[in-house]
């Protein structure tokens, strides 16, 4: 009877067509048939926002991200009105882009990167709030900004049950997903079918419901290999028609390596003084160059058994795969590059024996990254003398993405280690400075700082024992004598527990902001 209805309705579309064709590979990807109905083009299904909606879209990398109908809402919504915009990760520039050009953003919450919408932050013509990214879907969920009226999710399929299997991100979509009054599903077929399986999805109860999360190691799994909706909340169902535009894989360089190398003495220190073991501890690292040439120095390193729990992890995570390193590897997201994706998709059952891809409310959860003890390793724009953390803010003013994960995972882990290079813009700028210009991750929350200079442990020390390691170890030569100057002058003349000229704190940044660099 199953074989007969979905030979009629495809019969049915063959003949008359219209906006509700469905492509052979579509039709296979949508296994409760009567969803079949819902299958409509790209700007019929961005008819449905209206003015002053919100709209929740659970994206990350490009492979996840429902591009086709975010590009002709830009097209068909543009001039009509505005929305509030909800997202899990930083969404491709290919859609951010679009609706910043095309003037439909009316408030934005989530990471983002794009240039465009750094410009319309900036320049506060659109509102961003940017808050943690484990965090952002329980406060969604408690009402406190308001209600959710559309979902938006890119999927590999839909099951027999109506259910929506992601692709390659999970993120806020099942939260997005249960709390919007009606769905838009968009399908990419291009996403290998045998992706089915690699998703736990399990969505935490409401406060003061919430229960404890059953996880006690990375590779637990305790929910659904789908995301469970209502499937009479599903309104539209659209093909994806745009091709994936995955972004480079991060070069790794010499300041990078050294990083690596310093934070692989610091664990094998650890370790020889029993305060780690030979797997290490679950390990956050996240995305880019320096998380890659970590990544490439573990798969040398005689670590073993390593568990990654966090929010994303590019190419590198594969590598550790094939090396044989990783028990299990636990995030929201791959951020792979185009190579990554073939590789990933080329050898899928392999590698979905050791990924789980989970929402962000348990990969950035902070319940789970204190039980598990994760070692959690995070960039920096700047850190200063005493280890305030800006991760931010160019400046103190000038956002460059957002705090994403960085907070739940530093703010929460048995080890909190901030890397970055001692300098910047070829030297003219100092990474280590006497005072921050915006804290994200207060001195409280960090255990160590890594340069390719060295590494400061500041665990037990006082603010100035701090600042005389973090200048010793970790500054660049260029810059030693002018911090420890400066230490020392406000030692000598103002005093305090945590000593500072208020009047010259900042004074590397305005040398900077007057001449170009900070050394005059």
């Amino acid at each position: 009877m199953e074989k007969t209805i979905v030979v009629s309705l495809s019969l049915y579309f063959k003949i008359y067509g219209g906006l509700n064709m469905v492509s052979p590979a579509l039709e296979h990807r949508i296994r409760a048939k009567r969803l079949l109905t819902r299958v409509t083009s790209p700007q019929e299904a961005a008819r449905l926002v209206e003015d002053g909606m919100a709209v929740g879209i659970g994206t990350g990398i490009s492979s996840a991200c429902p591009k086709t109908f975010f590009t002709a809402l830009a097209n068909e919504f543009k001039g009509k009105g505005k929305i509030k915009l909800f997202t899990g990760g930083p969404v491709p520039d290919e859609v951010d882009g679009l609706l910043v050009e095309a003037d439909i953003v009316e408030r934005r919450f989530g990471q983002f990167k794009n240039p465009l919408l750094l410009k319309a932050a900036n320049d506060r013509s659109i509102p961003v709030v940017e808050e943690r990214t484990g965090i952002l879907p329980h406060q969604v969920r408690d009402g406190r900004f308001g209600k959710i009226d559309i979902a938006v999710i890119q999927a590999t399929a839909i099951t027999e049950q109506g259910h929506i299997i992601p692709t390659t991100s999970c993120l806020d979509a099942p939260s997005y997903t249960v709390l919007a009054n009606r769905v838009i599903v968009e399908i990419n077929p291009n996403i290998p079918e045998e992706i089915e399986g690699i998703h736990d999805i399990y969505i935490p109860e409401v406060a003061p419901d919430r229960k404890p999360i059953p996880i006690v190691h990375a590779g637990d799994r305790i929910g659904t290999p789908y995301i469970p909706v209502d499937p009479d909340k599903i309104v539209a169902i659209i093909e994806s028609n745009i091709p994936d535009n995955p972004p480079p894989r991060p070069p790794i360089n010499e300041t990078s390596q050294k990083v690596a190398e310093y934070l692989l003495e610091f664990f094998t220190n650890e370790v020889k003084r029993g305060r780690l073991p030979t797997s290490l501890l679950p390990l956050q690292f996240g995305i880019g160059t320096i998380p890659e040439a970590i990544a490439e120095a573990l798969c040398e390193s005689v670590f073993n058994d390593i568990e990654i729990f966090s929010g994303a992890v590019g190419d590198g995570g594969l590598d550790l795969i094939d090396a044989g390193k990783v028990k299990a590897l636990s995030v929201a997201a791959l951020y792979l590059s185009e190579g990554g994706f073939d590789r990933f998709y080329k050898d899928i059952s392999r590698y979905k024996s050791k990924i789980i891809l989970r929402p962000v409310v348990i990969a950035d959860c902070p319940e789970l990254i204190a039980r598990l003890g994760c070692i959690a390793i995070n960039g920096a724009i700047e850190v200063d003398i005493y280890g305030h953390v800006n991760s931010s803010h160019i400046q103190g003013t000038r956002i460059i993405s957002g705090v994403g994960g960085s907070c739940d995972f530093l703010w929460n882990a048995y080890l909190s280690i901030v890397v970055l290079p001692s300098v910047a813009r070829k030297g003219v700028i100092s990474s280590i400075v006497p005072m921050v210009t915006h804290v994200d991750h207060p001195e409280h929350a960090i255990d160590l700082i890594i340069t390719e200079q060295g590494y400061a442990d500041l665990r037990g020390l006082s603010p100035v024992e701090r600042a005389k390691k973090i200048i010793d170890k970790c500054a660049h030569p260029s810059y030693k004598d002018i911090l420890r100057e400066y230490l020392q002058e406000a030692i000598e003349n103002r005093g305090g527990h945590e000593p500072h000229i208020l009047e010259k704190a900042f004074n590397l940044h305005i040398a900077y902001l007057k001449n170009g660099t900070m050394r005059s």
